[in-house]
């Protein structure tokens, strides 16, 4: 399994770059109308605020995971009401859309209609969603940061 780096193991400066470079590539992509592109980069951006929360509370290296299982290791320990809060409703709700994105495009369910326009506005919606809840769980992130 591979293990996330850390402040302590890259510069800053170079994690700051790809995160920055991510979101650029997710502006490019909800520009393009590119929407299933992205939901993964908002996906990878998400895990990784994640995992990073995960390795500061248990003071440990962080393996790459799924959101599901970041979720549940960090509902165990996670003691801030905010990120709490944004997890259990906000991110939670969000992966189910993000499945039926990235995993359904050309699927049609038994007795049921399926129109692409349809599907395209759901994709849409999936990535700027993901994208308000990574806002919002790295302002809380950096917040707690900035005054521990």
């Amino acid at each position: 399994m591979k293990t996330r780096a850390t402040i302590l193991d890259i510069p800053g400066q170079e994690k700051y770059e790809i995160i920055k470079a991510a979101i650029s590539r997710y502006n490019t992509a909800i520009e393009h109308s590119f929407f299933l592109e992205a939901t993964a980069l908002t996906e990878s951006l998400i895990s990784d605020r994640l995992e990073s929360r995960l390795g500061e509370l248990i003071k440990g290296p962080v393996s790459f995971d799924t959101i599901g299982n970041l979720l549940n290791s960090l509902r165990k320990i996670e003691t801030d009401f905010v990120l709490k809060e944004i997890m259990n409703r906000q991110i939670n709700n969000w992966c189910g859309d993000r499945n039926t994105v990235i995993h359904q495009a050309a699927k049609i369910e038994l007795g049921k209609k399926k129109e692409w326009q349809d599907f395209i506005k759901q994709a849409e919606k999936t990535a700027k969603d993901g994208r308000k809840i990574f806002d919002a769980y790295n302002k809380q992130l950096n917040k707690l940061r900035r005054t521990s």
